[in-house]
């Protein structure tokens, strides 16, 4: 018996659960409970019959109750196919089956074919009802898998076998050769090892692991603006010298001909996080001393013979962070990720260099927290990867800006959207509320309205099928986030 008052929307799921272990039960026609059976398949002695299905609109996942009689109660002799595409099918009792509407199911068609125990065909039966599905923005799981006590490793296999340990960056990619669809993937905080999720195949393997590239705590990583041939992958070089910035390399590159597997100094310098490279090449990086950003290889030093960056300005003066930077597919800006907020940096294309750091949203002493809001009313925690994906309503006004940024909320386990104006709004996340008042978890569905992330790290996005894809942390996998 609960000892609190449920929400609404726990309520309409608990509503849903109870009728769906209904149905796995065995229920009887008057609604009745008829008690546990083993499952048994249609009669092929009497006739298989079909009345009607309900309801006949909604989105996916929506569940559908379909009656007639002698469906048995086996449901792997059940089949229901809606709009071509084979639909879950919960339970039967008989003479109700419960079943799932499943994604991309492009046409309302709903055939149901029910078979005997040796698999033959009973019937097969289309309704002249269609089912009219509601597009929405959904969250899914693509890939990834933990024990019950959420535990996982570093296992390369088919997406159904795939683990991760905690996957924390993503950067898109096409394959040359094949044109395969990759999603590279730093596994860890710290990379453990690079990724790669190949989206054609649907198989995840590994690139490298840290111990072979030599890295010490790669942050992030990023291809290069004009190519995309090098990617590289910038790294917290502490190893408790800070403040020597010729120890150890604080940016490698590797490159596609070689498949990405080998690493090569690119940049030796202080504790970094990020870097972008801009479309005419530039590199700039940051660091945690001073919230500094480089750009990279601009002084000669001639006692170390090496090339060291250029020191432009403080992101937050006094201050330092984890911040994380990303470059505006124009490169009108790079927006810098930190200090619970979003940075502004204009990018001087003729002089190629960034402009001094100006606050666009977030609370202007960095303090924390969760509000939708414009500007600097706005409030973020701990404010990770973010991607900028073109606006048409933008592009047709004919506005300079045509690009929103989406970044992943970290500590507030969502996905946020910020407008050119500065406008920011939550778009995916935070959907469930459980009796406890928790946001947090593994739940897909309705991005607004079901769906929870667990401390999201990672964004990128596929323009061509206008699909996210977010490295969830701590629930260990790797989420979509689509209009179905």
């Amino acid at each position: 018996m609960f000892t609190k008052i449920m929400t609404k929307k726990f309520c309409k799921l608990y509503a849903i659960l109870t009728i769906v272990g209904c149905t796995l039960a065995g229920c009887a026609e008057d609604g009745g409970y008829e008690g546990l059976e083993p499952a048994v398949p249609a009669d092929p002695s009497k006739p298989v019959t079909f009345k009607s299905y309900s309801p006949k609109e909604g989105s996916v996942r929506t569940l559908v109750f379909i009656e007639g009689t002698n469906f048995g109660t086996d449901v792997s002799n059940i089949s229901v196919v809606i709009g071509g595409v084979a639909a879950p099918v919960i339970g039967s009792s008989g003479t109700k089956i419960c079943c799932m509407v499943p994604r991309r199911s492009s046409r309302g068609d709903v055939v149901v074919t029910i078979k005997d125990a040796t698999g033959k065909v009973l019937k097969e039966y289309q309704f002249d009802d269609l089912f009219t599905l509601y597009s929405s923005l959904q969250v899914n799981t693509l890939v990834g898998k933990t024990d019950r006590d959420n535990n996982s490793s570093i296992l390369n296999g088919s997406f159904a076998e795939a683990e991760f340990q905690h996957p924390h960056w993503l950067q898109f990619d096409i394959d040359r050769e094949t044109g395969d669809k990759i999603l590279y993937c730093n596994d860890e905080e710290n990379l453990a090892a690079l990724r790669k999720i190949n989206l054609t195949t649907e198989e995840v393997s590994t690139v490298f692991t840290k111990g072979q590239a030599g890295f010490y705590q790669v942050k992030s990583s990023v291809f290069d603006g004009q190519t995309r041939d090098t990617l590289f992958f910038v790294d917290d070089n502490g190893k408790g010298n800070w403040s020597d910035r010729h120890a150890m390399p604080n940016v490698f590159y590797t490159l596609r001909s070689e498949g990405f597997r080998k690493a090569y100094n690119y940049t030796y310098g202080q504790c970094s996080y990020s870097g972008v490279s801009m479309s005419d090449g530039t590199f700039f990086y940051n660091t945690w001393t001073n919230s500094e950003v480089f750009k990279a290889k601009q002084v000669w030093d001639a006692s170390a013979q090496m090339w060291d960056g250029q020191a432009l300005f403080n992101i937050k003066s006094n201050s330092a962070d984890h911040t994380f930077m990303c470059k505006h597919p124009d490169d009108l800006y790079v927006y810098i990720n930190g200090f619970n907020g979003v940075y502004r940096c204009a990018y001087d294309k003729v002089n190629k260099v960034l402009i001094s750091s100006v606050r666009h949203v977030g609370d202007l002493g960095g303090g924390s927290g969760y509000v939708d809001a414009p500007g600097t009313a706005a409030r973020f925690n701990r404010p990770r990867q973010g991607v900028f994906v073109k606006n048409k309503d933008y592009e047709a006004a004919g506005k300079e800006d045509i690009y929103d940024y989406y970044l992943c909320d970290h500590n507030n386990n969502c996905i946020r959207k910020i407008t050119p104006d500065g406008e920011v709004s939550t778009f995916a996340g935070r959907g469930s509320v459980d009796i406890t008042g928790k946001v947090w978890g593994w739940i897909d569905g309705d991005a607004r309205e079901t769906a929870q992330f667990r401390e999201p790290c990672g964004i990128c996005y596929d323009e061509e099928t206008e699909t996210f894809y977010v490295a969830d942390r701590e629930n260990k996998r790797i989420r979509t986030i689509s209009v179905e």
